[in-house]
């Protein structure tokens, strides 16, 4: 008589909770790279005004 071991493993994913934080994160991101041109582009307008 052979002993087999058995391992349930349940993985449940929530897709909504991925889908969101992927969003924000997206949105995050181009803000930032947005925040960062346009302040360039002040920095630079304010060196050509002077």
């Amino acid at each position: 008589m052979s002993k087999e071991k058995r391992a349930d493993i349940t993985v449940s994913v929530d897709v909504s909770k991925i889908v969101r934080n992927v969003s924000i994160a997206g949105v995050l991101i181009v803000g930032i790279i947005f925040g960062c041109n346009t302040y360039r582009k002040v920095l630079q307008w304010e060196r050509d005004e002077y």
